[in-house]
């Protein structure tokens, strides 16, 4: 409007043509480059080309030399604007193109990008904080960055640190909007403005939530296999020490017995007699209960009903917890049917309350109830691990001190106990756990110090009502007379001990101390009955009894060991129908086996014979 004005004014005016009109046309493209794009600034400057050429016609200036040069002028000028607006446009469209790709980034981003000022309050908020956090833009910009859990001094730290730092993945936890904790690592770099100050902090939280909860995962399935192949492993050493000491109890348990009947002694060495032989009995019940952690107990498995283990344990046990301690017995509506040995199941919840009693010096509550459920994932913190399925659940909870999780770890295994050495063997929480994983189960336990102990059983729910009976108490059988036994043992004492069981029993006994000893015998006599150990060096007992009976086929055999049928089973590939006596037996347990299996044997041929008469 200007450049026109002066045109106007430069033309009908009688002075001559002012100075400041030609400058005005040559400055108005110049003026334009600032706002314009470049067909502007060359529309610009051909219009101020057209009016200095319409001055200078009606002024009648055309053809002097200053008229042309003043053209030639606003030609150039024109021309340098014209690239100066095109180079002016070329970079601000690199520089939107430039914005639009970083907010393309950032809202593309996984991470969350949080930028806010160095008071702390939030300027920037990308997509992925919306997810994290759960706030939308809108609630979070203009918020403070407290809000996620940032306390004040971080924020005065971070603000002095970003002016000379940059601060790369360290994790911290932050609050989300529904008050739960995200995990997230963080990088913070501080926003520069174009004196290179300072002006905002940037924040990159990458969520490690999901991350760290599989590690935990891992973690934790990783210390139950740990513990369940430490387990494994102390089973197997507690299986061996076993045996070996039921070889000795059998010996000191039978000469025992055979000092009372004799009457040695008279008053008070019956009575230390009488000591001993219940000192040997204790010690026989520690044996089983080793081999109860290491699943070598024989198992007299049945259908029963756990409601009624609940409630006879109630009455049993409530009188035995003193006045201080309340026993609480909750029962399912429905039964609870479970194939397991009654006597075990019995023993799973007196050793869980009584361990609940002790964990509670001045007194508190003990709750125990079961009740069915339904198991469709891994259960973190059961051992050993057990398939999805119906199981019975027993929780037995107690209000006493608690214990912290580097005990808790160690709470099954055989001699650990925190009791003092008065209060308890170490032993009782070992033969819970090998009761339950030898009924199918998993048992878990969650403890805090000074907020008590829960133990949870998980017993697979009986999928058939059939049961197995129990054997009957031992009774000693008439004497015998005309009956020969070879015994094979490579324990010299238990050979001696039951060489003279069954001699003063009336047997002929022939002893042997090894396989190949016996084989020489065989060749030489008649045998009736072969009683042989099962693990023996060179030549172990199922050999032995293969070669004999390729000679004599009838012949009945009954092993003897320390170890376990189930055990022996799955390690020497014994028969599942084999005749076995476990050690340490009495003499009427021993007499008893040999009377029943060689009665069993003569039962046909008796048959026989009565049969030809007729």
């Amino acid at each position: 409007m200007a450049v026109t004005v002066a045109a106007v004014y430069a033309v009908v005016a009688e002075s001559p043509v002012p100075a400041v009109a030609f400058g005005m046309m040559a400055v108005g493209p110049c003026l334009a480059v600032g706002a314009s794009k470049p067909r502007a600034v060359a529309a610009i400057g051909a219009y101020a080309l057209v009016l200095t050429m319409w001055i200078s016609t009606a002024r009648g200036l055309w053809e002097t030399t200053t008229e042309t040069r003043r053209l030639l002028l606003i030609t150039c000028i024109s021309a340098l604007c014209i690239g100066l607006a095109h180079g002016r446009q070329v970079a601000e469209e690199q520089a939107a193109e430039s914005r639009a790709r970083l907010e393309e980034i950032v809202r593309s981003s996984g991470d969350a990008i949080i930028t806010a000022s160095l008071d702390g309050d939030i300027t920037g908020w990308n997509p992925a904080a919306e997810r994290i956090y759960g706030y939308t833009a809108q609630e979070a910009i203009g918020s403070g960055i407290a809000m996620l859990g940032v306390t004040s001094d971080e924020i005065s730290v971070t603000a002095r640190l970003v002016h000379h730092h940059r601060l790369d993945d360290f994790e911290v936890e932050r609050k989300r909007k529904d008050g739960s904790i995200a995990v997230v690592s963080l990088s913070i770099a501080g926003l520069l403005n174009r004196d290179g100050d300072v002006f905002e902090v940037c924040t990159t939280h990458r969520d490690l939530t999901a991350q760290r909860a599989v590690e935990a995962r891992e973690r934790q399935l990783s210390d139950r296999s740990a513990q369940a192949e430490r387990l494994e492993s102390l089973g197997r050493l507690a299986g061996g020490v076993a045996h070996d000491f039921n070889n000795l109890l059998a010996i000191i348990l039978n000469y025992t017995d055979f000092a009372i009947e004799q009457g040695a002694g008279v008053g008070s060495a019956q009575d230390d007699l009488a000591r001993v032989r219940g000192a040997a009995d204790r010690a026989r019940m520690l044996c089983r209960q080793l081999l109860i952690f290491a699943k070598s107990e024989p198992t007299h498995a049945e259908a029963i009903d756990l409601n009624l283990i609940l409630v006879d344990s109630r009455d049993l046990l409530a009188p035995m917890l003193g006045e201080h301690i309340e026993l609480v017995v909750r029962r399912a509506a429905e039964p609870l049917m479970v194939q397991a040995d009654r006597t075990k199941l019995e023993q799973v919840l007196l050793n869980l309350i009584i361990n609940a009693r002790d964990a509670m010096p001045n007194g508190g509550t003990v709750v125990a109830e079961a009740t069915a459920t339904d198991i469709n994932e891994e259960q973190i913190g059961v051992h050993p691990a057990i398939p999805p399925g119906t199981y019975v659940e027993v929780l037995v909870r107690d209000t006493g001190v608690g214990m912290p999780p580097e005990l808790a770890a160690h709470i099954f295994e055989p001699f650990f106990t925190t009791k003092s050495k008065d209060r308890g063997t170490g032993l009782g929480l070992a033969t819970v756990y090998g009761i339950v994983t030898e009924a199918g189960g998993g048992i878990g336990v969650d403890s805090e110090v000074n907020a008590g102990t829960t133990f949870r059983v998980l017993l697979p729910v009986a999928a058939e009502p059939a049961t197995q009976a129990g054997e009957s108490t031992p009774t000693r059988p008439p004497a015998v007379h005309d009956k020969h036994v070879l015994v094979v043992e490579d324990d010299e004492g238990v050979l001696d001990l039951v060489a003279r069981i069954l001699e003063e029993h009336g047997y002929t006994v022939t002893a042997a101390g090894d396989g190949s000893t016996a084989l020489e015998e065989v060749d030489r006599k008649h045998f009736d009955l072969l009683l042989t150990d099962v693990i023996m060096p060179i030549m172990p007992g199922p050999t032995l009894a293969k070669l004999i009976q390729q000679t004599q086929p009838q012949l009945p055999v009954l092993f003897m060991s320390g170890y376990t049928k189930s055990l022996l089973g799955a390690h020497h590939a014994l028969d599942p129908d084999i005749e076995l006596i476990q050690k340490p037996f009495t003499a009427d347990e021993l007499l008893d086996r040999i009377h029943r299996l060689l009665t069993a044997v003569a039962a046909p041929e008796t048959d026989r014979l009565a049969a030809g008469r007729r």
